[in-house]
């Protein structure tokens, strides 16, 4: 599991650095294109920009659908810990520090449907 871990890590990094670069890259060599093409300079400059804006944009779309998933489950854990503390306060006489510890578990009552 920690190799998993590991090897998705290098696997985000790497496109991440690929993401970033490609965008930058083509609106240089376009940028550099149309400028000697127009004779104007700032074209360059403009193109680099945009670039530059769009490698930023795809590392934030990148890094949320790698951790979209962490994200969900760190809720759902929240969620869960949450119903635990709202069922102690309701009942007040039960024991929880082992639940709360880890040691042993204790699901809430449900108020309708269960989740699958």
């Amino acid at each position: 599991m920690k190799d998993k871990k590991v090897l998705r890590s290098f696997v985000m990094i790497t496109q991440i650095g690929i993401s970033m670069m490609v965008p930058v890259f083509l609106c240089g060599v376009l940028g550099r294109w149309l400028s000697r093409l127009t004779e104007k300079d700032w074209v360059f400059l403009v193109l680099i920009f945009i670039g530059v804006g769009a490698a930023f944009r795809n590392f934030f779309i990148v890094t949320k659908s790698f951790y979209e998933k962490d994200m969900k489950e760190e809720h759902e854990k929240l969620a869960y810990m949450r119903d635990l503390q709202n069922y102690r306060e309701e009942h007040p006489e039960e024991e929880f520090l082992d639940v709360l510890e880890g040691k042993k578990k204790r699901y809430p009552e449900t108020k309708g449907p269960t989740r699958s």
